[in-house]
């Protein structure tokens, strides 16, 4: 996607532009409450988004709920956030954060969703770590292993 940088305008009239777009990211992060969230990935030509969203003062109200993505003020917040990563992808200022293998050292494994919370799996040396709850575990644990074992299959595929 492109940025706001490769619209080559004048350093002017960029920089009227990049203070709008600061308001508002200004706008989004208050209404997140202050959150921005920890991003790995954020894109949007591909919907490929993966970010937590700090959101522990809402669930420490009720503990005992488990599916955080229907409680509403964890959407709004997680909608919030979500627009926070527009802003910054057109301002150029999207950093995505990496994940050191710590069996390896590769620096930047891959961080996926699973039936009820995530994992994080080195291409390299494949280790794989889940978190998620023990309820849900076997279910998570089958569908993480199919995702990766069809990648596997792919990758072996595009060798030959």
């Amino acid at each position: 996607m492109r940025t706001l940088k490769d619209l080559k305008l004048r350093k002017k009239t960029e920089a009227k532009v990049q203070a709008w777009l600061h308001e508002w990211l200004d706008v989004f992060v208050k209404q997140a409450d202050g959150r921005q969230g920890n991003v790995y990935r954020a894109d949007f030509e591909k919907e490929d988004f993966f970010y937590f969203t700090s959101c522990d003062d809402i669930i420490s109200k009720d503990p005992e709920f488990l599916a955080q993505e229907t409680n509403s003020d964890v959407m709004r917040r997680k909608q919030r956030v979500h627009m926070q990563l527009l802003l910054k992808n057109i301002l150029g200022e999207f950093v995505p954060k990496k994940i050191k293998c710590s069996h390896c050292g590769y620096e930047d494994r891959y961080i996926g969703k699973m039936y009820n919370g995530h994992y994080v799996y080195c291409p390299k040396c494949h280790y794989l770590s889940m978190n998620g709850y023990l309820e849900t575990m076997g279910e998570s644990h089958v569908e993480v292993m199919a995702k990766l074992h069809k990648e596997a299959q792919k990758q072996a595929n595009n060798k030959q």
